[in-house]
């Protein structure tokens, strides 16, 4: 029943109408006469000023979860008014799918009341008078008032906090991957700070393969990967790979790849950078890092994920230092290419490739110390090309230089691989035997003759004439001791040949591509133990070569 003119909402003491116009005896119906023990308690009128200027929502309810009285913290978390609320079920308060578990929790409270928190275990909801739910937090505790015994129950709305936590939460997982990504960053660029020392230190383009074949896997666990580099010949070799080979493709091509193309990383995240490439699978992820020395693309990395690995793709931090890794990588092999370059320019004669003046000296003076220290012979070859002034004059130097680089070629083919062969300087050339005697080196300059005899050379598209040569030979130690006395037996035994050719050149009046005697007289050591002989001699030498050179 409520009187005119109030408003309702709040319970008052029995029998009496509160400030807010319902009586307690139409809440509490049937309720005895305050009994002596309850006289000097609190009564819900008295308690209700005191719950409005708490911060959390305050429900009281009955033994029989009636509501009897909610503050204005309550009005607002609820979104009800008192009047909707008190003399209703407290279960109103809870989800629909919890209020039946909710009866049963109510009277297990009632049949032990303390005071203590709800559901620490678990996270509480409550419902809203428009049916949203929202977390909250419960502490319950009885409460003995003049009316009687009620629970009292604390409710805080923990929306704010739960997002708060939420949003730490996140953060927290994001910052830790962030930390698990930069601890592994952190290690792969000390693995790459390890891997260049190493590729600073690398001789050779398979040193570099063999680091790379060794440390890849270590630097990227969980992914394919396939190491190409252009050879010499600018076509592309596989020179490393690690986990399943046939997932990361075959490039048969430089252009078969963008990234080599375009000089950039391409890849299944880089879209718009370029198509995919032919040589990749149209259903796994890739990345394709190019090699670049010297704005030259030299070779190419290309990484999928290992298919039976725990990586469904290559993150930021593989490519990262994938490409850190190739920057080292081109680097090393622009270092070693340029250094094999400059040794090649030192050693190496520029017409013929042979290996020049100063690299055989070197070479014979180590090869004779080695046949002195485990007594073995050693075999010296000077060859000349007959009648090479006169071919000059009568094609030209091109034809001549082609002449000349086929006739090293023919050496290269032609001696074992311990074996050296040399451009002398202009038609001169020399071949270093080791363990070889004299006889084995005498079949050596026969043979030698012959397949120059049978040489054929092509320049701009025609057949050049056939031609002879004349070797001299020396051997360690029956005609000399040293690199000097070797020298001047075969110059002297070569010079010896060439005017036994002169001569039966005459009596038979052979051309240019007339054969030679197949034997060459053997030349006594001379006195003289200069490697170059003294002007007079050479002078001598140069003038007799000049009188035979021209044409019989």
């Amino acid at each position: 029943m409520v009187e005119a003119g109030t408003r309702a909402g709040f319970l008052g003491p029995v029998g009496a109408v509160s400030g807010h116009g319902r009586k307690v005896t139409d809440i509490l119906p049937g309720k005895p006469p305050l009994s002596p023990s309850r006289l000097g308690l609190p009564s819900l009128s008295q308690l209700e000023p005191l719950a409005d200027m708490l911060p959390d929502a305050v429900v009281l309810a009955a033994e029989d979860g009636r509501i009897v009285m909610v503050n204005r913290q309550a009005e607002r978390m609820f979104s009800a008014s008192r009047v909707d609320m008190v003399g209703k079920s407290v279960e109103m308060l809870v989800p629909k799918a919890y209020r039946s578990a909710h009866k049963r929790d109510r009277a297990r409270y009632w049949a032990w009341p303390e005071v203590r928190p709800v559901g620490e275990a678990h996270e509480l909801s409550a419902e809203r008078s428009d049916g949203t739910c929202f977390p909250v937090e419960i502490s319950l505790s009885p409460v003995d008032l003049e009316e009687g015994r009620f629970t009292a129950a604390a409710v805080r709305d923990v929306s704010a906090a739960r997002r708060a936590w939420a949003e730490l939460h996140e953060a927290h997982i994001t910052l830790s991957v962030q930390l698990k990504e930069l601890e592994r960053r952190n290690r792969g660029l000390l693995g790459i700070n390890r891997l260049s020392e190493m590729l600073q230190a690398v001789l050779s383009e398979p040193e570099i393969h063999q680091i790379m074949l060794e440390n890849g896997p270590r630097m990227f666990p969980l992914l394919s990967a396939k190491l190409w580099l252009r050879d010499n010949a600018s076509e592309l070799v596989e020179a490393a790979w690690w986990g399943d080979a046939s997932a990361a493709g075959i490039l048969a091509r430089p252009e078969d790849c963008w990234a080599m193309r375009l000089g950039r990383v391409c890849g299944l995240r880089y879209p718009d950078s370029a198509p995919r490439c032919p040589h990749v699978d149209a259903q796994t992820d890739y990345l394709c890092i190019p090699i670049v020395a010297l704005d030259q693309s030299i070779g190419v990395l290309h990484l999928v994920p290992e298919p039976s690995g725990d990586a469904a793709e290559i993150d930021s931090v593989d490519e990262a230092l994938a490409t850190t890794l190739m920057g080292n990588v081109a680097l090393s092999i622009s270092s070693v290419r340029l250094r094999q370059a400059l040794e090649f320019q030192a050693v190496r004669d520029p017409l013929s490739g042979l290996f020049n003046r100063r690299y055989m000296e070197e070479v014979l003076a180590r090869e004779l110390q080695r046949s002195a220290r485990h007594a073995r012979p050693l075999s010296f070859l000077m060859l000349d090309i007959d009648h090479f002034k006169s071919f000059n004059d009568t094609y030209g130097h091109d034809a001549a230089d082609a002449l000349i680089r086929e006739l090293a070629r023919l050496l290269e083919r032609s001696v074992r691989a311990e074996d050296v062969p040399c451009r002398y300087g202009g038609d001169e050339m020399v071949v270093i035997l080791p363990d070889t005697p004299l006889d084995g080196a005498r079949k050596k300059a026969d043979s030698l003759r012959d397949a120059v005899a049978r040489m054929r050379t092509y320049h701009l598209g025609a057949r050049l004439p056939a031609i002879t040569v004349q070797v001299g030979v020396s051997t360690y130690p029956e005609q000399g001791e040293d690199a000097m006395a070797l020298f001047r037996v075969a110059d002297s035994a070569l010079l010896q040949a060439k005017n036994t050719r002169r001569a039966n050149e005459k009596l038979n009046h052979v051309d240019l591509t007339a054969k030679v005697p197949r034997s060459v007289p053997q030349a006594q050591p001379l006195a003289q133990t200069e490697l170059h002989p003294k002007p007079q001699v050479q002078a001598g030498r140069t003038a007799q070569r000049a009188k035979s050179a021209g044409t019989p």
